[in-house]
Order: structure tokens, then C-alpha cells, then sequence
């Protein structure tokens, strides 16, 4: 698997090697061992422009991330709670956030939304001590915080809502 990868792409059922040969000219992309499901290193802005400018049948949906490590369900909050620390400047004074946190295997040994509750409430703290207003919005919020795991490989990343909207492909489950 790619160590520095920086987009997790998701292809229709079943479409993950068509997907992988559309995208062959825009960078970089592995077979993950999850249906339907591509990691890719990517130029993210003439990535993003040139998904946007093609039709791509195959692709279903981005997801740009920042930093990527390895876990196990026994320490992933305590790395998670170490990850986020530095994310805090990225959210501004009166700006809302969000977490969401995407699970790929684990299955019964963590929870996705037990992870969004406490990154989020740990998140929420941390700029409070930062002398912010935290504000959560789960609908719309102005920083999404994304956590995405494949089996032990786990990776994070802030999205703003201008980006959202500026590239539609880009969702998180």
C-alpha cells in the first residue's frame, strides 16, 4: 500500500479496476483489499479539476486526506487524540466542525460513531482551551475533520466547506 497517500477514491460496485484505469493518467492508485475502494497519491487541486472536468462513470466519490499512520483498535483514540491536537488551528473562532470517521474492518471491535463522539467531544475541548467558541454542525459544518480507516492504515484530514462545494465528488459516508 501507498505510505503517502492523499485520496481515497470509491468506484461503483465492483468497478474499482475500471475505476483505477480512468484515473491511471492523474496519478497513482492501489487496490486496497476493500470492494470498491482505491488509494491514490494525486497533484489534489489538478486532480480534483480534472475529475470534475471528465465524466468518470466508474468513480462514486472522493475523499482528500492529510496524514496517514498506523493503528490497532487498542490505541487508535489515544493516536487519533494525538493526530487532532494540530487540526485546532485550522478551525477559526466562530467556525463550526464536524467529525466523520469512515471504518474499513474492525468490524465489532470499533465503533465509527463512538470515534466521531469522542474525537468530536475531545476536538470541541481542546478549542475551548484554545479560547475559541467551538460550534458543532453534523449538516454543514465549516471544517469537516476526516478520519478514514483500510484494515490498520488509518488517515486524517480537514475539509472546508468551500471545497465541498467547489468539487460536489468530494463526500464522506
Amino acid at each position: 500500500m501507498l505510505r503517502e497517500w492523499n485520496v481515497l477514491v470509491v468506484s461503483r460496485e465492483g468497478e474499482e479496476r475500471r475505476l483505477r484505469r480512468d484515473l491511471q493518467d492523474l496519478g497513482e492508485f492501489k487496490f486496497t483489499g476493500f470492494r470498491s475502494l482505491l488509494l491514490g497519491k494525486v497533484d489534489l487541486h489538478a486532480f480534483l479539476e480534472e475529475v470534475q472536468a471528465r465524466t468518470i462513470p466508474s468513480l462514486v466519490r472522493v475523499v482528500p486526506v492529510e496524514e496517514n499512520f498506523r493503528a490497532r483498535p487498542e490505541n487508535l483514540l489515544e493516536i487519533l487524540k494525538d493526530k487532532v491536537k494540530k487540526y485546532t488551528r485550522r478551525i477559526g473562532q466562530g467556525e463550526s466542525f464536524c467529525v466523520r470517521f469512515e471504518r474499513r474492518g474492525f468490524k465489532g471491535q470499533v465503533s465509527s460513531k463512538e470515534v466521531e463522539w469522542e474525537i468530536g467531544g475531545y476536538l470541541h475541548d481542546l478549542l475551548e482551551e484554545e479560547g475559541k467558541t467551538p460550534k458543532v454542525s453534523l449538516e454543514d459544518p465549516d471544517k469537516l475533520l476526516v478520519i478514514q480507516s483500510v484494515g490498520t492504515l488509518f488517515s486524517i484530514g480537514v475539509i472546508d466547506r468551500e471545497t465541498r462545494q467547489r468539487y460536489p465528488i468530494i463526500r464522506t459516508k
